[in-house]
């Protein structure tokens, strides 16, 4: 016996028409594990790629924002120097600023990721 371990499963979806869960299959099985037999993706692989699709694309804009907010407490500093504030008034500024902006960017992800799986739900319910 190899010393490969294998996840198994079961399907969260119940077969059609059994109440059960579905059969039992290797989880990392390879891209066919969940295809149906004739090769095509199934609609419950299709709803979960969308989900997946729309919310690492969210995923890459937060993370965007997170680094705009970093770059800008960085550059806060010399901007200060700049303008004639002063280091106590960047300090304050660069005390009190970010935190507030954090929690935002956190409320609004959060926010928008549910509303991507309910909009996707909302469509595979609809039959869209």
């Amino acid at each position: 016996m190899s010393g490969r371990r294998v996840t198994v499963t079961r399907n969260p979806v119940p077969a059609a028409g059994t109440g059960a869960a579905g059969p039992l299959r290797p989880l990392g099985a390879g891209p066919d594990a969940d295809a149906e037999p004739d090769g095509w993706a199934g609609p419950g692989e299709l709803h979960l790629r969308s989900i997946v699709a729309g919310q690492l694309s969210l995923a890459g804009r937060t993370l965007a924002a997170a680094a705009g907010i970093l770059v800008g407490a960085a550059v806060l500093p010399s901007l200060g120097e700049y303008a004639g504030i002063g280091a106590p008034g960047v300090w304050l500024v660069l005390c009190l600023a970010p935190p507030p902006l954090w929690a935002l960017l956190a409320v609004t992800h959060l926010r928008r990721a549910e509303r991507i799986e309910r909009e996707s739900v909302r469509t595979s319910r609809d039959g869209g």
